[in-house]
């Protein structure tokens, strides 16, 4: 009677466990998984290019999470949350990371966002290449292109 019991409280509560927090831990990243080096931005207006293959700006996709960062620590990293739907990534919810002093939410576009190639504070890119290598993002206004790191 006792292993009913306890059974019967064990049984549900681990049930609980197992169903719970899926945000962190569902990988809606598919091939887009992993870390990406920002090579080149091309101005579709102009039609020039900015080649920062030098440089060591990183997207970084896992889970639900962007994470923006520029590896020599001299600007500001972002996080946004993403979704992926018919060949189309779409960026919300944008913080700018601070572990040390708490994430704070962004209300409003920051210039250092440009170091990244985005234009607006909650941008839509069609993915118009996305390879084992090589992966191409566009917004109608610049053509973003990235190395697999």
């Amino acid at each position: 009677m006792n292993r009913i019991k306890m059974l019967s409280f064990v049984l549900p509560l681990m049930a609980l466990l197992f169903s719970s927090c899926s945000l962190e831990t569902d990988n809606e990243a598919g091939k887009l998984e992993g870390m990406w080096h920002l090579v080149r931005v091309e101005t579709l207006a102009t039609g020039t290019s900015e080649d920062l293959s030098n440089q060591v700006i990183f997207w970084s996709f896992q889970a639900k999470l962007l994470e923006l960062d520029d590896k020599t620590g001299m600007h500001n990293s972002y996080l946004y949350r993403f979704n992926i739907d018919n060949n189309q990534l779409t960026l919300s919810s944008p913080y700018q990371f601070d572990r040390e002093n708490g994430d704070r939410p962004l209300t409003a576009y920051e210039a250092t966002l440009n170091l990244y190639g985005i234009k607006k504070l909650t941008p839509v890119f069609r993915i118009e290449k996305n390879g084992k290598r090589k992966m191409i993002l566009n917004d109608g206004s610049v053509r973003l292109y990235f190395d697999k790191f």
